[in-house]
């Protein structure tokens, strides 16, 4: 089945969505292609996994310092690393669902899943 687009665009990660925005914005019949995990690297593997890790272990490190702030915490600080895991995923799914619906349900853009290549003549 022959399909013609006016753009197409490889890739879902951090410039993708906006640019199938634009496009469809300004009423060309656009495509994206993603092989894998919508919202690429940055959302799945990279930033926001990273960033919800450091925040955990920020909240280790001031809980342990709550002694020079004047804060009094009976007991040891213990990281249950199932539930920073666990919180990190949450995460990571709810920025990819996000990403995944938006794009899904955006008019005038068609979604393909599989590897895309750009070929020249």
């Amino acid at each position: 089945m022959a399909h013609n687009f006016d753009a197409i665009i490889i890739g879902t990660g951090q410039a993708g969505p906006s640019m199938a925005q634009r496009l469809t914005g300004q009423g060309l019949k656009t495509a994206i292609i993603e092989r894998k995990l919508f919202g690429g690297t940055c959302v799945n593997v990279g930033c926001i996994p990273t960033k919800a890790l450091v925040a955990s272990a920020r909240a280790a490190y001031m809980a342990r310092r709550g002694g020079d702030f004047g804060i009094a915490i009976d007991g040891p600080i213990t990281v249950d690393m199932k539930r920073v895991k666990a919180r990190k995923d949450g995460i990571v799914e709810q920025s990819n669902q996000g990403v995944t619906n938006w794009l899904k349900n955006m008019d005038g853009l068609t979604v393909f899943e599989g590897h895309g290549s750009a070929l020249t003549r």
